[in-house]
């Protein structure tokens, strides 16, 4: 669980932040105050896994492309759930 910017306490599942986005904020478990994560730290989680998958795409071998995006895919979601955190809406 991750905690709340506004009360401190968990706010909302792995699963949960997993997809949460700057646009679409969430109500937290605790307290009902609405969290979202900024733009632009989204976006420093988002860009290593996105260029990474865009290299992928000058591949011929289709397993390289494939494991290129997967890694890709991968980090983007690691960084995201370990390096984004929540703000106040």
């Amino acid at each position: 669980m991750y905690q709340c910017p506004h009360c401190g306490k968990p706010a909302i599942t792995f699963l949960r932040k997993t997809f949460l986005g700057p646009g679409a904020p969430v109500p937290c478990r605790a307290c009902e105050k609405t969290v979202k994560v900024s733009f632009l730290d989204w976006l420093k989680a988002a860009l290593p896994g996105a260029i990474i998958m865009i290299a992928a795409l000058f591949f011929d071998s289709g397993l390289a492309v494939y494991g290129l995006s997967l890694i890709g895919l991968a980090l983007m979601i690691g960084l995201h759930v370990l390096r984004v955190p929540l703000v106040k809406e």
